[in-house]
Protein backbone atom coordinates (compact mmCIF):
# COMPACT_ATOMS: atom_id res chain seq x y z
CA UNK A 1 0.00 0.00 0.00
CA UNK A 2 2.86 2.23 0.35
CA UNK A 3 6.51 2.67 -0.97
CA UNK A 4 8.47 3.78 2.25
CA UNK A 5 10.02 0.12 2.25
CA UNK A 6 11.15 -2.35 -0.40
CA UNK A 7 8.60 -4.98 -0.72
CA UNK A 8 8.92 -8.01 1.38
CA UNK A 9 9.57 -11.36 0.30
CA UNK A 10 5.90 -12.81 -0.12
CA UNK A 11 4.91 -9.81 -2.28
CA UNK A 12 8.22 -10.56 -4.63
CA UNK A 13 6.86 -14.21 -4.21
CA UNK A 14 3.37 -13.43 -6.42
CA UNK A 15 5.13 -13.63 -9.83
CA UNK A 16 8.15 -16.65 -9.76
CA UNK A 17 8.54 -16.83 -13.29
CA UNK A 18 12.53 -16.89 -14.00
CA UNK A 19 12.11 -13.84 -16.57
CA UNK A 20 10.29 -11.60 -14.42
CA UNK A 21 13.34 -8.86 -12.27
CA UNK A 22 11.83 -7.18 -9.45
CA UNK A 23 12.60 -4.12 -7.55
CA UNK A 24 11.91 -1.07 -5.52
CA UNK A 25 12.53 2.36 -6.79
CA UNK A 26 12.93 4.52 -3.73
CA UNK A 27 13.77 7.86 -5.76
CA UNK A 28 10.54 7.09 -8.48
CA UNK A 29 13.66 7.31 -11.32
CA UNK A 30 11.82 4.24 -13.20
CA UNK A 31 8.30 5.76 -12.47
CA UNK A 32 9.54 9.56 -14.00
CA UNK A 33 10.94 8.14 -16.96
CA UNK A 34 7.68 5.78 -17.54
CA UNK A 35 5.80 9.19 -17.07
CA UNK A 36 7.90 11.15 -19.58
CA UNK A 37 7.55 8.45 -22.13
CA UNK A 38 3.74 8.08 -21.69
CA UNK A 39 3.32 12.36 -22.09
CA UNK A 40 5.54 11.81 -25.69
CA UNK A 41 3.62 8.77 -27.12
CA UNK A 42 1.34 6.67 -25.33
CA UNK A 43 2.73 3.12 -25.01
CA UNK A 44 0.52 0.20 -26.14
CA UNK A 45 -1.02 -1.56 -23.77
CA UNK A 46 -1.22 1.23 -21.70
CA UNK A 47 -1.77 0.91 -17.88
CA UNK A 48 -5.73 1.67 -16.54
CA UNK A 49 -3.98 2.05 -12.64
CA UNK A 50 -1.31 2.81 -10.85
CA UNK A 51 -0.48 6.71 -10.91
CA UNK A 52 -0.79 8.32 -7.60
CA UNK A 53 0.61 11.70 -6.88
CA UNK A 54 2.61 11.63 -10.11
CA UNK A 55 4.13 8.24 -10.01
CA UNK A 56 3.69 5.31 -11.63
CA UNK A 57 3.48 2.58 -8.91
CA UNK A 58 3.09 -1.02 -8.50
CA UNK A 59 2.53 -2.18 -11.84
CA UNK A 60 3.85 -5.10 -14.22
CA UNK A 61 5.56 -4.57 -17.44
CA UNK A 62 6.47 -7.15 -20.15
CA UNK A 63 8.61 -5.80 -22.71
CA UNK A 64 7.82 -7.07 -26.24
CA UNK A 65 10.56 -10.16 -27.30
CA UNK A 66 13.81 -7.95 -28.49
CA UNK A 67 12.31 -4.52 -27.36
CA UNK A 68 15.35 -2.13 -26.96
CA UNK A 69 14.49 0.89 -24.66
CA UNK A 70 14.52 4.15 -27.31
CA UNK A 71 11.96 7.31 -27.71
CA UNK A 72 9.43 4.21 -27.78
CA UNK A 73 9.11 1.51 -25.30
CA UNK A 74 6.76 -1.46 -27.18
CA UNK A 75 5.61 -3.36 -24.63
CA UNK A 76 3.37 -6.32 -24.46
CA UNK A 77 1.49 -5.62 -21.22
CA UNK A 78 1.53 -2.68 -18.65
CA UNK A 79 -0.89 -2.93 -15.89
CA UNK A 80 -1.25 -3.16 -11.95
CA UNK A 81 -1.67 -3.48 -9.43
CA UNK A 82 0.22 -6.42 -8.98
CA UNK A 83 -1.77 -8.46 -7.47
CA UNK A 84 -5.01 -8.01 -9.44
CA UNK A 85 -2.84 -8.84 -12.22
CA UNK A 86 -1.16 -11.65 -12.26
CA UNK A 87 -3.34 -14.05 -13.92
CA UNK A 88 -3.06 -11.73 -17.10
CA UNK A 89 0.70 -11.62 -16.76
CA UNK A 90 1.11 -14.86 -16.65
CA UNK A 91 -0.81 -15.45 -20.03
CA UNK A 92 1.25 -12.70 -21.67
CA UNK A 93 4.29 -13.95 -20.50
CA UNK A 94 3.12 -17.49 -22.05
CA UNK A 95 2.79 -15.42 -25.32
CA UNK A 96 6.16 -14.21 -25.36
CA UNK A 97 7.46 -17.62 -25.52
Amino acid sequence: MTDWQPPSGSTLARISDGRVRQFWDRNHVVSGALTEIAKRKPPEPQPVCCVQKGFYWDEAILFSRGARWSDTVPTAFWNGPVVRIVSSLEKSLDEQR
